[in-house]
């Protein structure tokens, strides 16, 4: 009896915390599939005739170019954001660094501003330097937002990496990089998988950025959604339907790295 007591206070409350988390998504499935007099009913329509009108529509409306641009974005400024994050978190964790505890303040701080403090800065560097309205300058404007964020999570994980391991490969003749890339790196895998998933989905879903430093044939699906709000009415079929094909690509990253994502998240909880 305890112990289906015990199972009860742990199922209920995950069974409400997942139909949270749940049932919105669904509903804009269901929406991406409804046809707009269904949408607008009074009364919630549940069963209804699906159509695969509103992603026709959408993909008439260039979605595919905003599609592949937020995939090209995302996907470089994670890269690049977590390559340098992670080697600058490598040397807070492990080198005396000049004035290493303010300059790591003062790079966390960096995070703490609202984006459009460095909105304007960040436009009129980019474009004197010509890189407007290209994909370079989101790139470089998410790598550099989220750069802070990598170096105060990876430097967590790599402070929870023994030293004494590090030192074994010292002395079984590994030299400094050759223990980073063999030792140091595969044990705070976990944590690179979870700070990358991370900076993907600030990327993903940036919109101050993207709307100033891009237009045309560089913009992104944040910035592609809200035009679909018009003088006319609202498409919502249509936003529920660019919704669900937003959600799929950051779906999959985390689907295949979901295994070191639980592992990253826990990384450091237990210490032997």
């Amino acid at each position: 009896m305890k112990q289906r007591t015990n199972l009860l206070t742990i199922f209920i409350p995950l069974f409400i915390l997942l139909s949270v988390v749940t049932i919105p998504y669904i509903w804009i499935i269901l929406t991406s599939f409804k046809t707009r007099p269904d949408i607008m009913s009074t009364t919630p329509v549940w069963l209804f005739q699906p159509s695969w009108g509103n992603y026709v529509e959408i993909f008439h409306k260039d979605f595919g170019l905003y599609l592949t641009n937020s995939i090209i974005i995302g996907f470089s400024s994670t890269i690049i954001c977590v390559t340098i994050g992670t080697l600058a978190a490598y040397c807070f964790s492990r080198y005396k660094v000049f004035a290493g505890d303010h300059l790591f303040f003062y790079i966390l701080a960096t995070r703490l501003g609202p984006p459009a403090a460095y909105g304007v800065p960040m436009y009129l560097i980019l474009d004197k330097l010509g890189l407007t309205n290209t994909h370079i300058a989101i790139i470089l404007a998410h790598a550099t937002f989220n750069l802070a964020i990598i170096v105060w999570m990876m430097k967590s994980f790599f402070d929870d990496v023994p030293k004494e391991v590090e030192e074994a490969a010292y002395l079984d003749g590994c030299n400094p990089y050759r223990t980073f890339y063999r030792i140091s790196l595969p044990l705070a895998f976990p944590g690179l998988v979870a700070a990358s998933i991370f900076a993907l989905i600030f990327s993903w879903n940036e919109l101050f950025f993207s709307l100033i430093l891009t237009s045309g044939e560089t913009r992104t699906l944040p910035v592609m959604i809200p035009s679909l709000a018009q003088h006319t009415g609202t498409q919502w079929g249509q936003v529920a339907a660019a919704s669900i094909i937003q959600s799929i690509p950051v779906l999959i990253f985390i689907f295949f790295m979901q295994r070191w994502l639980v592992r990253g998240l826990t990384f450091g909880a237990v210490k032997g």
